[in-house]
């Protein structure tokens, strides 16, 4: 049986959206360069610019940048811990919309993929709580999750 993302399933994020807000800002001239580039064909670009922003909370880079390392878009080959990740991290932002994406990459990936991409997010939250409210007791977020 696949790993189940407790995140999806609790009912508190609190932590980890508060995270998230925190960061997200006003992050949008590369969010907005990185749609231009990919409108192009520009994957490799786009790809650059939607994680300049979403390595600071952009929620729509954050999705983004998960669908194309899903899609294997300005990368050499689909990426699914990077898709699951990212996809996660902005389902957490508050796309709640990812549910049924998310749900749909379980079911097409190896328990250790998803696993693995888990621990991206959760290591991602746990650098900004770190950076941003210089906390070194992340055990809060762990109990969110």
């Amino acid at each position: 049986m696949k790993a189940v993302f407790s995140a999806l399933a609790a009912p508190s994020r609190l932590l980890s959206i508060v995270v998230l807000s925190t960061l997200a800002g006003t992050a949008t001239a590369e969010y907005e360069r990185g749609l231009s580039q990919y409108e192009q064909g520009n994957y490799d670009r786009a790809l650059l610019e939607f994680r300049t922003d979403a390595n600071i909370g952009h929620t729509q880079a954050m999705r983004k940048l998960g669908e194309m390392y899903l899609a294997g878009e300005g990368v050499n080959s689909p990426d699914p811990v990077q898709a699951v990740k990212w996809l996660t991290l902005a389902y957490l932002q508050g796309d709640t919309e990812l549910v049924s994406t998310l749900e749909a990459i379980r079911q097409d990936i190896s328990e250790t993929q998803l696993v693995a991409g888990e621990q991206a997010a959760l290591e991602w939250l746990e650098d900004a709580m770190l950076s941003d409210f210089g906390r070194d007791d992340v055990s809060e977020l762990y109990e969110s999750f």
